[in-house]
């Protein structure tokens, strides 16, 4: 007798692939990061991860000042439950997408946490050196831990000491996702014959412009009028673009101007909602934000 073939586990990064879901628009609305050295496990929540609930209270209140993104994370290849390092620290890294530097630190206790989360004005031992996060947190989603441990071994290995494991990063139907720090750029859908492709050509002011999330700093409008202008002028890149000033333009629509070089662009950008799609591989279905790009006349 024939066994009987099981239902394929439903994936949210294969279903938005297919429904043909754009990445723009969606980088994490964060303009500043405390990244927590932590080896796991990763509860779904950073907050929710022991020693962090011992100051749970006085750590959000920190960091709801700055209005600052918490995230856990750790080397690639660390087994969960891993013991700390040898001296008994863990590294803290507070990032500033606005003036792009990172502040570079470490914890033993979760006071320590409290006190450096409101260094972001006076950010310890500055650096502009790229930190590249790799979502794996797999008790989030599991199209994350599939997709970016993949994504996470290959940067690692050609990038050693720059890539991190990091906890949720939005956008679990893109993954693989990851976001360069701290320029704020973030891509999704990348695999392991991609992502180092893509991350080098970036560094290098090169911008893959089908996998391209966004930047973290940006308006979701602005994020998509960049994208729109990149796409339709190649002598345009990322690196040369002003912070985007918008400009509402009714309910939902914005002007974006763009500033590069000595010249200026406008974009007109309209945000509508999708039909209810199951986003991730566990939640309920949601909406989801499109952008209709034009160039006014």
């Amino acid at each position: 007798m024939t066994e009987p073939v099981p239902p394929e586990r439903f994936r949210c990064s294969v279903a938005a692939l297919e429904r043909g879901d754009a990445p723009v628009g969606t980088a994490v609305p964060a303009r500043y990061w405390m990244l927590v050295g932590h080896p796991g496990p990763w509860p779904p929540k950073p907050i929710q991860a022991p020693p962090l609930t011992e100051v749970g209270d006085d750590l959000s209140v920190q960091l709801g000042r700055f209005g600052a993104r918490l995230q856990l994370i750790r080397r690639h290849g660390r087994l969960e439950g891993d013991l700390v390092e040898a001296d008994g620290l863990q590294p803290v890294f507070l990032v500033d997408v606005r003036r792009g530097l990172v502040g570079r630190a470490s914890w033993q206790t979760p006071e320590d946490l409290v006190a450096l989360a409101g260094r972001f004005d006076d950010l310890p031992d500055p650096t502009d050196e790229p930190l590249l996060l790799v979502c794996t947190h797999g008790r989030k989603d599991v199209c994350c831990a599939i997709d970016g441990r993949v994504v996470a071994a290959v940067l690692d290995d050609a990038l050693p000491g720059a890539v991190w494991e990091t906890t949720h990063l939005g956008g679990d139907r893109f993954a693989g996702n990851v976001i360069l720090l701290p320029e704020g750029s973030q891509y999704g859908r990348l695999t392991g014959d991609t992502a180092l492709r893509v991350v080098l050509d970036h560094l290098d002011g090169r911008v893959d412009l089908d996998r391209w999330r966004g930047r973290c700093s940006w308006h979701p409008a602005a994020q998509a009028a960049a994208h729109d202008l990149m796409r339709t002028d190649a002598s345009v890149r990322l690196r040369d673009l002003a912070p985007p000033r918008l400009e509402a333009a009714g309910d939902d629509a914005w002007l974006v101007h763009l500033d590069h070089g000595d010249r200026s662009s406008l974009r007109h950008v309209v945000r509508t909602m999708s039909a209810p799609h199951e986003l991730t591989c566990g939640g309920a279905p949601k909406v989801q934000a499109l952008f209709d790009v034009t160039t006014p006349g």
